[in-house]
């Protein structure tokens, strides 16, 4: 015996207690119900034997399966979001093992950033950052205790991952590797420093990456506004119209421009316009003559008619805004007062607002763009905190001092009011970004960040960061579809740079100085990083406070995107540097966060993708589709779940999904889930009762047709699970285990009781079964227990013969290679399927029969007794008679028309003889045991 491993007290084992006539029933220690108790006992188990170092060791030869886990955040205790995604993780871990392959999966965490921070904060104080030394302790320490007890629901599940040895982003030889690449990146030129709006969080305090931002919905003021042109201005559109052959009204005009963000007109900078389009002049309500796009105004006209006055509009197409750019045009900046002029903006629509809109370069990415060459001061007015204050040339009035942007839009639009300049307000409902940890508003805000160029060329790579990961996207499969490989090109597409700063203390460090009079960096720079890498792999990223500022110098607060050293993993797991793992599994979500920022920093190091193969899934929802949210506290309580019903049952229930889709939780599915346990449990135990338990004794001579038919579709049900399994359709995969188990259930296993319980001990059949039952329950409890691996590994040391000190020491032998079926094989389908056809008339039947008595099956055929005892096998529990006595019915229901062997079933008119031993109805009598003729053979032979 391999174990110590035996099972609990109230798993009684041998045969029944009263073995009547000498029937093989044999009772193994394993029982249909999931028992969370004997999974605790198995993890103890495991822990004690040291299981993951004896498969390390069995399979040290073997070839390398790398699968890459993307960290959860160790913030909280896991929830069932965490629990799917690691279950979907040991499946694939689970299958690479069992096809012989040497597994390395260490569990992973990601343990910088701010809700660290503020978790720390509310524990020890809003002052708790005053000593940044303490205070990086306390978020080590934090993430540390939250980390041991996501790992104690992680072991809990079943997982095979590495949990003693885990990689963490806190790891000091990791942040150490992250922070020596990035020195890397900035060496080449790629890591930059620019003053530009990126997104802000109010909340955070602090720069945000797209990888940290939600789409919602908001109300929004959709505020349309004139400003009214220069004087110089107004001649120069007269002299253009002229040019064209077109009139053109004399005197003042205005311009129609439009905002969804009232606060940002006291940075405006200018007006964008369309590159192309015609022009009209219309005149409003209030009797000013405004200039807008011919398009915008038939629209405006309909959406908004109490916008104009009776005079309506004229000059359409006297000019178009292809000309304007000639004329030099400028207006009047409706808050401030200063010139602003007007620039053909690619962005800017005919279909959006009046065609004017208005340029505020310190909160838009566009606006900056559009006038990023000609030198416009980027005033933002906009505090960290997001409340407006003074800046530069820009006063803010005493209402709107300190004022939040929400209240800055209401104010600013009544200035606009009180002016004469508002012409429409109107709220509506528009798709903006939140931040996806406080689900709270951001906006750009004009800041000096650091971020990388993606798409600056390099050494060795000329196409940039970005170019080059997309090309490695194409290599890379997607499983269980390709849902997730279009948003990540996008993305690798359309952004030009990743912000890296952080105003943050707790993370990485960007370890410069700058001088306090020029602004510029210490010109030993890269020097002093490399020196910090080297205190960072001793002591951490805490090094950074206790390196020494220069004279002149001020160091930096600033920390880097923890989805740096998050997608980072790859360079610092891997042996080379420069790893590629074999497998990376993560919610959908992560198309934009860990996937994203993994795929560019690989393309720094390689051409080549940072995972062969990515599996994306999508989320669990309640019965109403709706998400659960940890921070909300609706997520299920898995610890409840595994006390209750076991993890095999969790496990069994994430296998169920088409994780592509939404994954509905609810009791319904639950108890579904609960008993396909138990169906596959006492699938297990039938094997184990019957089977043989001599692990070593060869393949019998020959095997029964019906054995054989049954390993064949035994190897059918594996060819369909491998093709299943490698693209990561896990429910398909169990749906061919189960269409395998519901027809051996139903056939094999009803066919073969009578010689599993009864025939003589070394009959050519018994042995035939028995080999075959071995052979089977070997195959598929290593194929079951990737998704049920307590079951499986119970069963498998309930067998008295098991081999080995762990199913999980197995490998899954060579796949046969699939070929035609014999003649035999076919003609025992062909029996099984008519055997098929004619249960629907069984089951008529018995609403024919008195109860208590069997349906009668009665064949028009020749009386042959061997026919009979072959009929009678194939029909256990049914009288079965042939020719004359067919006709013997009292009631009965026909059989299928043209059936080459015409049937009826229903009561026979005569009683038939039940065998005690066997069970069996016969038409002859019984011996004085009441015994049938076979019985009482295999009964004198077991003495």
């Amino acid at each position: 015996m391999h174990t110590s491993f035996s099972p609990s007290q109230d798993h009684a084992t041998g045969t029944s207690a009263a073995p009547s006539y000498a029937l093989r029933l044999n009772q193994p220690a394993f029982w249909n119900t999931p028992n969370p108790a004997m999974e605790e006992r198995l993890l103890a188990h495991w822990r004690a034997t040291g299981q993951r170092q004896q498969l390390d060791s069995a399979r040290q030869a073997k070839p390398r399966y790398w699968l890459l886990d993307g960290p959860p955040y160790a913030n909280g205790d896991a929830h069932l979001g965490h629990l799917l995604n690691k279950t979907l993780k040991d499946v694939h871990a689970r299958y690479a093992s069992v096809c012989g392959q040497r597994v390395t999966w260490r569990a992973g965490w990601d343990c910088h950033g701010l809700p660290l921070e503020l978790a720390v904060e509310k524990r020890h104080g809003a002052r708790a950052k005053d000593d940044a030394p303490l205070f990086m302790r306390q978020c080590r320490d934090e993430a540390t205790r939250w980390k041991d007890q996501q790992a104690l629901s992680m072991s809990r599940a079943g997982l095979m991952a590495d949990l003693d040895q885990p990689w963490l982003t806190m790891d000091p030889e990791r942040e150490a590797a992250s922070l020596s690449l990035l020195l890397e990146m900035w060496q080449a030129g790629l890591l930059v420093e620019r003053h530009s709006p990126v997104h802000w969080c109010p909340a955070c305090q602090s720069a945000l990456a797209a990888s940290e931002l939600e789409k919602t919905t908001r109300e929004r003021m959709e505020t349309f506004f004139s400003v009214p042109f220069a004087p110089a201005s107004c001649q120069a559109l007269e002299q253009g119209a002229r040019q064209n052959g077109a009139a053109w009204p004399a005197g003042p005009l205005h311009l129609l421009s439009w905002t969804t963000t009232p606060w940002t007109l006291w940075a405006n900078a200018g007006f964008g316009h369309p590159q192309a389009g015609a022009l009209s002049v219309a005149t409003l309500h209030n009797g000013l003559r405004v200039v807008l796009a011919v398009q915008a105004r038939d629209r405006l006209l309909r959406d908004y008619p109490a916008m104009f006055g009776d005079a309506g509009h004229e000059f359409d197409g006297a000019l178009d805004f292809s000309q304007l750019g000639a004329l030099r045009l400028a207006a009047v900046s409706p808050l401030t007062g200063l010139a602003a002029p007007l620039l053909a903006a690619a962005f800017a629509s005919e279909s959006e607002g009046s065609g004017f809109v208005h340029l505020a370069p310190a909160f838009g990415p566009d606006d900056f763009l559009l006038h990023e060459t000609d030198g416009v001061r980027l005033d933002c007015h906009v505090g960290k905190d997001g409340r407006l204050m003074d800046v530069g040339t820009v006063a803010m009035p005493d209402a709107l001092r300190g004022a939040t942007l929400e209240v800055g839009s209401q104010v600013s639009c009544d200035m606009l009011a009180q002016s004469g300049r508002l012409v429409h307000v109107e709220r509506r409902s528009v798709e903006t970004t939140m931040c996806w940890r406080h689900k709270k508003p951001v906006f750009y805000r004009a800041s000096q960040q650091w971020a990388l160029d993606l798409h600056k060329p390099f050494d060795g790579c000329p196409e940039g960061l970005a170019q080059r990961a997309m090309a490695a996207l194409g290599h890379t499969v997607f499983v269980p579809d390709e849902k997730a490989r279009a948003p990540l090109a996008l993305m690798m597409s359309t952004r030009r740079f990743w912000t890296l700063s952080r105003d943050r203390l707790w993370g990485l460090p960007l370890p410069f100085f700058r001088h306090e009079a020029s602004g510029e960096l210490h010109p030993d720079s890269a020097a002093m990083w490399r020196e910090l890498v080297q205190r960072v792999r001793s002591g951490g990223v805490e090094a950074w406070q206790a390196f020494d500022t220069p004279p002149g110098y001020t160091k930096s607060t600033q920390s880097v995107d923890v989805w740096f050293d998050a997608g980072a993993a790859w360079h610092s797991a891997a042996e080379d540097g420069c790893g590629q793992a074999d497998l990376a599994v993560e919610g959908q979500d992560q198309t934009r966060g860990w996937f994203l920022s993994s795929f560019l920093l690989h393309a720094f190091k390689s051409d080549l993708p940072p995972f062969k193969k990515v599996m994306t899934h999508r989320f669990v929802v309640d019965e109403k589709g709706m998400k659960f949210s940890k921070s909300d506290g609706g997520t299920p309580d898995h610890k409840a779940l595994f006390a209750k019903c076991g993890a095999d049952v969790f496990r069994l229930w994430v296998c169920s999904q088409d994780v592509g889709d939404e994954m509905k939780w609810s009791g319904t599915s639950l108890k579904q889930a609960t008993q396909d346990a138990k169906d596959w449990r006492s699938f297990l135990r039938f094997h184990l009762a019957n089977m043989q338990d001599d692990p070593a004794a060869p393949r019998p001579d020959s095997l029964r047709e019906l054995d054989r038919l049954a390993l064949r579709k035994l190897q059918e049900a594996r060819h369909q699970w491998h093709a299943c399994m490698e693209g990561g359709r896990f429910y398909q995969a169990l749906t061919c285990l189960a269409q395998f188990r519901q027809w051996a259930s139903a056939e094999w296993f009803e066919l073969s009781k009578r010689t599993l319980y009864c025939a003589k001990t070394g009959s050519a059949a018994l042995v035939s079964v028995q080999w075959a039952l071995r052979e089977s329950f070997l195959l598929c409890a290593q194929m079951l227990a990737t998704v049920m691996p307590f079951a499986c590994e119970e069963a498998y040391l309930a067998w008295p013969g098991h081999p080995r000190a762990s199913l999980f020491l197995h490998e899954l032998p060579e796949k046969d290679e699939q070929s035609g079926m014999d003649p035999a094989l076919r003609q025992t389908e062909a029996m099984l399927a008519w055997r098929r056809s004619l249960q629907p008339l069984v089951e008529r039947a018995r609403g024919l029969v008195d109860k208590g008595m069997p349906v009668c099956l009665a064949f028009q055929g020749d009386q042959d007794q061997q026919s009979e005892e072959r009929l009678r096998a194939l029909f256990p529990g049914c009288f079965v008679v042939l020719g004359d006595e067919a006709n013997a019915l009292d009631a009965w229901e026909a059989g299928p028309a043209g059936d080459a062997l015409p049937v009826r079933a229903g009561k026979s008119a005569v009683r038939p003889h039940r065998c005690g031993r066997c069970r069996d109805y016969l038409r002859v009598a019984l011996d004085e045991r009441g015994l049938c003729h076979q019985c009482a053979e295999e009964v004198a032979h077991a003495r």
